[in-house]
Formats: C-alpha cells, structure tokens, sequence
C-alpha cells in the first residue's frame, strides 16, 4: 500500500457505524491520510479478509497520532480525487500513532474490476463491461461504445451478411456477440467480425447478448443502440 494527501475523507466517514463523540471516524481533526490497497489477494489478511496494516502503513501513522488510516481501492490514485465509494474503510491511530488492528469497512464501497482480480479488458468495450458490472459507469453509457466496438457474430460462411439471433432460456431471441474472436464458442461455424453500429439495422428488433458466455456479459437493446446512432445526427 501507498501513503497519499486524501481529499473527500470525510465524505466516507460520516457513514461509518462506529462509536460517538471524538471516537467517530472524521470527528479528529487529522483523517486526511490513505493507504492504497495493493491488490485483493496479496494485500488481505485475517479470517474476515481486512486490509493488511504493512510497515509503510504504521510509519504514517506514527507520524499522525489521534486519526484515521483510510485504505482505497487500488484502481485509484490516493493524490487524487477518490469518491467516496472508492474507500474500503479505515483503521484508527491511537493517541501513540499505533494503528489499531480494528478495521471499520466502508458499506457503500464499490470494488473496482482490479480489485475484484477481472481480467485486464483488450479494448474499451471490455472494459467499459467490467466498469458498468462494478458500477463504476452506468449501463447507459454501453450503446454508444458498442456502436463503435468490433464484435464477432455467428455466421454459416464467410460470406454470410445477415445475423443470426438464439433462444435465451427464458425463450427470447437475442444475438450474441463477442468482443474478441477468442471468447467465440468454438462449435460455431464461423464467426464474422462487424462494426457495431453496422449491424443495428439487422436486429429485427432483438437486443444484442455481448460476451453472453464470459465472466462479465451485458445485453444491450436494439432501441438503445438506435436511439445512439440517432443521437449522433443531431
């Protein structure tokens, strides 16, 4: 973990359900220092999983006696402004500059992908997915980078112009698509790479089931994605 000047702290800490008067989180007059998270499985210690209190860690504290030791999520720049459900939580420094091994989670933390071990997206759709699963970005922010996403789609041939939608289990017809040639299942025929925004008007209608197989899938209707092109005209 890094030690970092925290600017929003004190928007965290009024959430944190832990004691009273000067023994609250944000109620010292020092809580403005961060530990950034290194990394979910390397950095976590402890049966209930709470950040691990390192050297560096203890150092700051020493030097800020009577304050709170915030931990944030390692997708961001402790420097920098971090959102309020980018803190994993806090430990308190004692009157000694000890950190107290009492970890007070952050209940509306949101992980990033990073921290949550996702794999590390190859384009910006992948990685747009992973931000809208985390709830980093709205899902509304999705048609637009479709639009302008290579995706893979089933085909019969190599030569096939038109697409080809599925069953889902609960019995509606959606295309699916891929945003790299890997993640194809390999009983398809064939698998056509198009430009996003060129296959919106062979929809029929049917919404578009991205990456339907993979970890992290998303379904964008066709309405959306005309609403985006049409959006583009104006």
């Amino acid at each position: 973990m890094t030690m970092a000047q925290r600017d929003e702290a004190d928007r965290m800490v009024s959430q944190q359900p832990t004691g009273s008067g000067a023994d609250r989180p944000g109620r010292h007059g020092k809580h403005n220092r961060a530990a950034r998270r290194g990394g979910q499985q390397a950095r976590r210690s402890g049966k209930h999983g709470q950040p691990e209190i390192t050297a560096e860690m203890r150092a700051n504290a020493r030097a800020n006696p009577n304050s709170w030791l915030y931990v944030i999520d390692e997708a961001f720049d402790p420097n920098g402004p971090v959102p309020s459900w980018a803190v994993v939580g806090a430990y308190p420094v004692n009157g000694a500059g000890d950190v107290v091994a009492d970890f007070h989670p952050n209940d509306r933390y949101r992980p990033s992908p990073k921290a949550l071990g996702f794999p590390e997206p190859t384009n910006d759709l992948e990685q747009l997915l992973q931000l809208v699963r985390t709830e980093h970005r709205p899902a509304s922010d999705l048609p637009k980078i479709v639009l302008d996403s290579t995706l893979f789609v089933y085909a019969m041939s190599p030569v096939q112009r038109t697409v080809i939608g599925f069953h889902n289990a609960d019995g509606r017809v959606m295309v699916p698509a891929y945003t790299r040639k890997a993640l194809v299942p390999r009983e398809w025929p064939h698998a056509r790479a198009v430009l996003g925004r060129d296959i919106v008007d062979l929809l029929g209608g049917h919404p578009v089931a991205i990456n339907p197989h993979d970890l992290i899938t998303a379904v964008v209707p066709a309405e959306q994605l005309a609403l985006a092109i049409a959006a583009e005209r104006h």
